[in-house]
């Protein structure tokens, strides 16, 4: 057995061992390129089986044809493995393409000109030194996109095919060694692309994985979300229904009686009137505007109540220093409410803020009425958890226990000495809640009180 044939034999061991791996790796990853190379691989290894059982030609110049069959095993696994190259390295579209027709035109027209009898040995040589050196420059660009990946390694590895070929050209190998010179940059090449298959099944594993925990962490979020969503509207809908069932009492109480009211003191007008009384219908009408007044005072909180509810927010800095001394200005306040400017400013809709800091100061005002010397104080306190506003007044106070009391619609804790529907304070604390605030009140019975709340600081 000649040294060609060995060479040859070897050739097929490794030759078709690679091309069973990349098999292993196409069925694996279901990649084309590892068909395509895994294919060209084993029409290699059919070519040099048959040099191993001897059919080659033997001796013979650069001038003399190659044999037909081993010429055109080459050819195939030359345009196959070039094939499976372009897909690996992944060539834009276009560029792919025009690569992937060339090189199958090439490879008919070599195989046309073999069966014609056109082709010598100097060709077969200088057709596959030239494939090889598109590998070489396809491996350059690869090293460019897939950086440490061992590309520079089997670019460097069939490049040594052409020298193989200079050398038989200068006499120091044979010619037949030449062509089975392709053993060495062929098991390079396969291997590599082994490794790099493997890294990239392993990179598209971990990729997997990552979207998998992105994708659980994705809907471990929404659930969290979609659970405090539905707290949330069930917490709307509860207050929604105790805001019903409060409506109802305070139609039938506070509307329902001044109409009623209305309606006995215009008859008693009318009455008077009609007996010559003005002095008593003057003063019977003077009764009938102040129910008129109150009745109108109820339907406008219902108003501010629904608004704060269904109006969009418009979130936007809000200066709070200027705002609060407006609300004093109009409220005629300004010697008994004190401000601790400046205020900082928040992040918010001007319109609920203004309403949430008029209606603080509106309570603090009526219930510091009566002392004697009413104080309301305005200010700010910067916490780990944000900036905390409050109005502190030195009214009536309330017993501590009932503090949740305060911010239920309708519900009033001096519904006996002091005027106002209930629903003031819920208006607030709707307000707030709507900015992502919370609100809560602190006091004790003839100690004043304090109501607290948060709401987002502006953006810096």
């Amino acid at each position: 057995m000649s040294l060609t044939e060995i060479m040859a034999a070897v050739g097929f061991v490794v030759q078709a061992t690679l091309a069973v791996l990349l098999l292993c790796v196409w069925r694996a990853l279901r990649v084309r390129w590892a068909a395509l190379v895994a294919a060209g691989f084993a029409a290699q290894a059919a070519e040099y089986l048959n040099v191993a059982f001897g059919h080659y030609v033997r001796g013979g110049d650069w001038q003399s044809a190659p044999g037909t069959l081993n010429m055109l095993l080459a050819l195939a696994a030359q345009g196959l493995v070039t094939s499976g190259l372009l897909a690996y390295v992944g060539l834009p579209g276009p560029a792919a393409r025009r690569c992937l027709g060339a090189t199958w035109l090439a490879v008919g027209g070599m195989a046309v000109r073999l069966l014609a009898g056109g082709m010598t040995r100097v060709h077969a040589v200088a057709f596959v030194a030239f494939v090889v050196l598109c590998w070489a420059a396809l491996f350059a660009w690869a090293m460019r996109r897939e950086p440490r990946r061992c590309h520079g390694i089997v670019m460097l590895a069939v490049l040594s095919y052409p020298v193989a070929m200079v050398s038989a050209l200068a006499g120091w190998l044979s010619v037949t060694g030449a062509g089975v010179s392709l053993i060495a940059p062929d098991a390079v090449l396969g291997m590599t692309l082994l490794m790099t298959g493997l890294v990239r099944a392993h990179g598209q594993s971990v990729l997997a994985l990552q979207a998998r925990e992105a994708a659980r962490a994705e809907l471990e979020r929404a659930n969290q979300t979609l659970e405090m969503r539905v707290n949330q509207r069930t917490a709307q809908l509860r207050e929604t229904i105790e805001g019903l069932e409060s409506f109802n009492r305070a139609v039938s109480h506070d509307l329902r009686g001044p109409l009623g009211g209305i309606t006995g003191i215009a008859t008693l007008a009318r009455d008077a009137l009609a007996r010559g009384d003005a002095a008593e219908a003057d003063r019977l009408l003077a009764a009938i505007v102040r129910q008129s007044a109150s009745s109108s005072e109820l339907l406008a909180s219902l108003m501010e109540l629904a608004r704060s509810t269904g109006v969009q927010v418009e979130r936007r800095p809000v200066d709070t220093s200027a705002l609060v001394r407006e609300v004093v200005s109009q409220a005629d306040a300004a010697g008994v409410v004190h401000v601790d400017e400046p205020l900082p400013a928040l992040e918010g809709d001007p319109v609920l803020v203004r309403q949430v800091f008029a209606n603080l100061l509106a309570n603090g005002l009526k219930f510091s009425g009566r002392a004697q010397q009413p104080r309301v104080d305005v200010g700010a306190t910067r916490t780990a958890d944000g900036t905390v506003f409050h109005v502190r007044d030195n009214g009536v106070g309330f017993p501590p226990a009932r503090a949740g009391e305060l911010f239920i619609p309708f519900h009033r804790l001096h519904a006996d000495r002091f005027e106002g529907h209930g629903i003031g304070l819920t208006i607030v604390r709707r307000i707030v809640e709507r900015h992502g605030g919370r609100v809560w009140a602190e006091g004790r019975p003839g100690q004043g009180a304090t109501f607290y709340f948060t709401l987002e600081p502006a953006s810096a």
